[in-house]
């Protein structure tokens, strides 16, 4: 998404990500990603749990992810060390102010990211 920012912000919008390692995991991984956008840590897990979202590792692991790791891999994607926990998987949601959620995708497998176009198109609903 963050190829994304310039046309989220454009929109009104901001991109914000809530990762589940520690804040120092936080700090450096802001650090290493140059990100300019609010970045929050959930160790607890529970913002995961709320948004209904996938853990486990045949989740994680399904051989769905393995090709999309290969495809990352040869695009030049790195996987960097694994900081919080690698089983839980992540997702994608537009949330309008008072909590109205407008988009939603929760990743079937590791590597399961939706395109911006649908994104961006909620975002017009804002």
């Amino acid at each position: 998404m963050r190829d994304a920012l310039p046309e989220i912000r454009r929109r009104g919008a901001e991109l914000v990500v809530v990762g589940n390692g520690s804040p120092w995991h936080a700090k450096g991984f802001r650090e290493e990603q140059g990100i300019d956008f609010p970045l929050y840590v959930d160790p607890d897990l529970a913002a995961y749990a709320a948004a209904g979202l996938k853990r486990g590792v045949l989740d994680t692991l399904r051989p769905a992810a393995i090709g999309k790791a290969v495809r990352a891999w040869r695009s030049g994607a790195r996987q960097g060390k694994t900081q919080g926990d690698p089983w839980q998987l992540g997702g994608v949601f537009v949330v309008r102010a008072g909590g109205e959620v407008l988009y939603r995708h929760i990743n079937r497998d590791a590597g399961d990211h939706p395109p911006a176009e649908p994104i961006l198109g909620a975002l017009d609903k804002l």
